[in-house]
């Protein structure tokens, strides 16, 4: 068993060093939901265009090869019963341009302005969660090991008062049941030891799974696990969230893209108005061996059409569409509306975790020294003989409780600031301040 512990504890303290930054970065860089969000972002770029929106025109060319042979030679009715040969070739340009349809071709471009940007925003919805959840991972892993610390600080303290009972025993001075008080205490914290150096595996497999890195490596966490700063007003944080919060400004954007549907929709109002142009050079090659004929010829065309095209009547599909389209724009203007109302609401809540979370952690903190003062306190009663052994250890007992209480308070206070941060539009940077 202590053979397993020295090797847990050899392995955490040779593996690589690894800062909150460099974990964010790490899995910025190789997070699978934030490359395809990037790929989605450049695809809605490349869409993006006036081409796209039907506002340039289109030229295109053809060339056509033609052979043919008509064998009149057994043909009675032919005036020249010959065979003919005829070749020809024809090359040409035609050009489309649509030069007014109701505005449509703006409404297109604007409507692939707000797709882009709607990529964008849902790109760094993930990117903030990847952050959060990184910090927050993070964090879970120096909670584990400070854990772990605790225990191996307890057994320590249990094996020396062990190494102390046994010689006072060889002398006559301890009885055998101070002894087994301690043995099991040991027994008891090497068990917890063990089970927390699991949750230290899993915390580092988490981890490494938001990096996208192998599950099995380890890494020296350089960060420690401190306080956090100071948050704004509760009245400046909901400002700030109602201003910059990601997911607001998303249901803005689709917002905007419902509005932009009904202005599509209402293009089709309207007529639409084409220019046509063509321009054809056609070469023909006529002859026959056994008559001794031979011609060619040559034919130019060249067109231009001005085309105006009105829909009269569709039994009433134009109107159903901006009907339809009227009903989104208010589904999403009420979207935006409770959007707006669940991120302020949240931001409520985690603030008010942030303040209990300090409040608690100041608490914690306490009854930490509170603990720590009784077992100093104790160890001279027990030398002393005033306290037994059970007392002893459920004071030792005590001051892991305390101490755990104190890092779980932390950890929770540390997740609200950095909820909070999120909610405020704070961690859409690739490095997240302190």
């Amino acid at each position: 068993m202590l053979f397993s512990i020295t090797s847990l504890s050899a392995q955490v303290i040779s593996s690589a060093p690894l800062s909150l930054d460099e974990a964010i970065n790490r899995a910025l860089e190789s997070n699978f939901g934030i490359r395809t969000a990037h790929l989605r972002t450049e695809a809605s770029a490349t869409s993006n265009s006036w081409g796209a929106a039907g506002a340039l025109p289109n030229l295109s060319t053809f060339v056509t090869g033609s052979t043919s042979v008509s064998d009149q030679t057994e043909n009675p009715t032919s005036f020249i019963q010959e065979k003919f040969e005829t070749d020809g070739i024809n090359a040409g340009v035609n050009f489309n341009w649509t030069l007014f349809n109701g505005m449509g071709m703006f409404t297109s471009k604007s409507r692939l302005d707000l797709l882009e940007s709607q990529s964008e925003g849902q790109a760094t919805l993930i990117i903030e969660q990847t952050v959060e959840a990184v910090d927050r991972t993070y964090h879970n892993v120096l909670l584990q090991t400070e854990l772990l610390s605790v225990l191996a600080e307890s057994m320590s303290l249990s094996r020396q008062r062990l190494n102390e009972i046994k010689l006072s025993e060889s002398y006559g001075a301890a009885g055998t049941f101070d002894r087994l008080q301690f043995e099991n205490a040991i027994l008891a914290d090497s068990t917890s030891w063990l089970q927390q150096g699991v949750a230290v595996k899993s915390a580092f497999r988490n981890l490494n799974l938001l990096m996208g890195d192998a599950e099995s490596f380890l890494w020296t966490l350089t960060d420690k696990l401190v306080s956090p700063p100071d948050l704004p007003s509760s009245t400046d944080i909901s400002r700030s969230v109602l201003l910059d919060n990601t997911s607001l400004q998303n249901a803005l954007l689709s917002e905007s893209i419902s509005q932009n549907g009904v202005k599509q929709a209402q293009t089709f109002l309207y007529p639409v108005l084409g220019l046509n142009a063509s321009f054809s050079n056609a070469f023909s090659k006529f002859s026959s061996e056994e008559a001794d004929l031979e011609a060619s010829g040559r034919s130019v065309n060249t067109s231009a059409l001005l085309t105006l095209n009105f829909n009269l009547l569709n039994g009433g599909a134009t109107r159903r569409s901006i009907s339809l389209a009227k009903i989104q724009a208010d589904i999403a203007v009420l979207d935006v509306e409770n959007t707006r109302y669940q991120v302020s609401s949240i931001a409520n809540n985690a603030y008010d975790r942030y303040t209990l979370g300090a409040s608690v952690h100041g608490l914690c903190v306490q009854a930490t020294r509170n603990a720590t003062t009784s077992l100093e306190i104790a160890e001279n009663s027990y030398k002393n003989g005033v306290i037994n052994a059970l007392d002893y250890r459920a004071l030792e007992v005590a001051l892991q409780r305390a101490r755990v209480n104190e890092l779980s308070a932390l950890l929770l206070w540390r997740g609200a600031y950095v909820e909070v941060q999120r909610l405020m539009g704070a961690l859409r940077a690739p490095l997240m301040a302190e």
